[in-house]
């Protein structure tokens, strides 16, 4: 019922514009929206890297507004030029022609005028249509599961079932067509939103994974006020509205970064989030995080020296299960290495050894079977080997092995 309210209000307004216009100002309006209609995604594309100078500092916004002011550049033109078509015409007959013949203009120019003004409503509605279309596709599903939503929010979804249950949504679907991503994405919004639960899964995809480690993004990572938010089934704009989002909204090379992530791995994310399995990386046995195992460690060691002393043995042994309690390795499918708590055996002349724990990050490469990983910590670099079964993580530092068992 709303949408059919919405099309009688349209095209009521304008019908009265023509009949103000006039034929001809309505004929040229009628002309302007077809060719804005045309070049609102290329002049927005133009216009795009201006709106945040206006105030559209909001990415997603940006975005939705640049093909509205296309549309509304696009159909300057005509609509001058049906101005001055208009005055002329009109000039012509009120200093030339004779009253008889400017009432009989008149009256022909304001009634063909509502009728051209009911197309250009029809041509309206249709746009707006689509427009309501697109964006519903994307509120319902991301509001399904909120507690309330703000008025605007509530009109939009209702003007979108009404859509759906009068079947003019094939008609507004078939106005234009935008990137598969953007109905993709809108799907994945939506499985975000409506369970909770797979946050987990984000955290742990291997494409993903290597963000979590970043500085800029622990606030958003240990945001409790953003956890809250989400499990509690708020609205999107209080989501977006927590600080966390906001900073990660603010910086364009951190969105930038994440939004090609997105991109680039978008179907193999949103199988991982409903599966849990990764068509991508699943392959990839040294991906995931690695737990330091003391016991096959120094059992490695006594076989390469099956001469040395037992208590010395134990004493390595109570040493490295101590000094290795922390260590990690997360190895990320963007070819990355982060190896946290790595201990460093520091002694000095006079003074007992002291154990100091160091965070490594790097890059990887396979080759065959068989793993290069390089790592620096404060300028210095490391080349170590591994090799792995996709249980066991086996990593040589020149004379010295250390294994791992997968913690995933």
């Amino acid at each position: 019922m709303t949408i059919w309210i919405f099309a009688i209000l349209v095209m009521a307004a304008a019908a009265l514009a023509g009949w103000r216009q006039g034929a001809i100002r309505a004929a040229f309006a009628f002309g302007s929206i077809l060719l804005a209609a045309l070049l609102a995604a290329p002049l927005g594309r133009l216009f795009h890297p201006l709106l945040p100078h206006f105030g559209a500092s909001n990415p997603v916004t940006a975005w939705a507004l640049a093909p509205v002011v296309g549309f509304i550049v696009g159909s300057i033109p005509l609509l001058v030029a049906g101005q001055m078509v208009h005055q002329r015409v009109e000039h012509f007959y009120k200093y030339s022609a004779g009253d008889l013949r400017l009432a009989l203009w008149s009256r022909l120019v304001a009634r063909l005028g509502i009728c051209l003004g009911l197309l250009n409503g029809a041509a309206y509605f249709i746009l707006i249509s689509f427009f309501i279309f697109n964006l519903t596709y994307w509120t319902t599903q991301l509001t399904a599961t909120a507690a309330s939503q703000p008025l605007t929010i509530r009109l939009a979804n209702k003007l979108g079932e009404d859509l759906q249950a009068t079947g003019f949504a094939k008609t507004a679907s078939a106005v234009g067509t935008l990137p598969p991503t953007f109905y993709q994405l809108a799907d994945l919004s939506g499985l975000l939103m409506q369970n909770p639960q797979l946050g987990a899964r984000v955290a742990q995809y291997p494409g993903l994974v290597s963000l979590w480690q970043r500085e800029d993004l622990q606030a958003l990572v240990t945001d409790p006020v953003l956890t809250n938010a989400m499990t509690s089934g708020a609205s999107l704009g209080d989501i977006a509205n927590t600080p966390s989002v906001q900073s990660l909204l603010a910086n364009k090379e951190l969105s930038k970064q994440l939004w090609g992530i997105l991109i680039t791995n978008l179907d193999d994310f949103s199988g991982y989030l409903q599966t849990g399995k990764s068509a991508k990386y699943d392959g990839e046995k040294i991906l995931g995080h690695w737990e330091f195992n003391a016991g096959v460690t120094v059992a490695w060691l006594r076989q390469n020296q099956p001469k040395m002393p037992a208590s010395e043995m134990r004493n390595i042994r109570a040493w490295m299960t101590q000094a290795y309690a922390q260590t990690r390795v997360l190895l990320t499918g963007d070819n990355q290495i982060f190896i946290k708590s790595l201990p460093h055996l520091k002694t000095q002349a006079g003074q007992p050894p002291t154990t100091e724990f160091e965070n490594w990050k790097g890059d990887w490469s396979r080759d065959g079977s068989n793993y290069t990983l390089h790592v620096t910590f404060n300028g210095d670099d490391k080349f170590m080997s591994g090799t792995t079964d996709g249980l066991r993580l086996t990593i040589k530092d020149g004379k010295n092995m250390l294994i791992f068992d997968h913690a995933d």
